[in-house]
């Protein structure tokens, strides 16, 4: 029997730029940022690196502001909507429903190239009632901050995968 999502309330820049110093993760990666933008279109990857089950991407490609899709954790599904997409560089979306305890929820990925590769930065932030926003905001900075290193081996040991080859 499927759950029944909850409407979260639709956030953007503004919330973003709420989002503290403890709530921003960042890896350096020694490859090229296309490798690790590809690996953020790959929706299987996100299952490789991450605690997720599934990822559905529910919009067509070219994927762009607006694009949605579904992520599921276990028993738990995120419909996210994109609404910062900048090709090879930048996607952030918000949680537009789900069926987590919180009342908004916001991710943002940006990959920046560096002399070395690149770097991915994170920023991610839930509200919720009483002390929950705090703990599944701290959650989802903990599980990208475990996983970006699982990502790092994840591209290095499928190179013609990522466009590596």
């Amino acid at each position: 029997m499927a759950k029944k999502l909850k409407q979260h309330k639709a956030v953007g820049e503004d919330y973003l730029a709420t989002v503290g110093p403890k709530l921003k993760v960042s890896h350096a990666f020694p490859f090229p940022a296309s490798a690790v933008w590809a690996a953020l279109l790959d929706a299987k990857a996100w299952t490789e690196w991450l605690a997720i089950t599934k990822v559905t991407w529910t919009s067509p490609e070219p994927y762009g502001a607006g694009t949605t899709r579904t992520v599921e954790i276990g028993d738990m599904v995120i419909d996210e909507v994109f609404f910062i997409w900048e090709e090879g560089k930048r996607m952030a979306f918000y949680f537009d429903k789900s069926t987590l305890p919180i009342s908004a929820g916001v991710e943002d990925y940006h990959v920046v190239e560096t002399p070395d590769g690149c770097e991915l930065r994170w920023a991610g932030k839930a509200s919720a009632p009483l002390f929950l926003g705090g703990i599944v905001s701290k959650q989802l900075a903990k599980g990208i901050a475990e996983g970006l290193p699982k990502l790092e081996a994840l591209i290095r040991d499928n190179p013609g995968r990522f466009g590596l080859s």
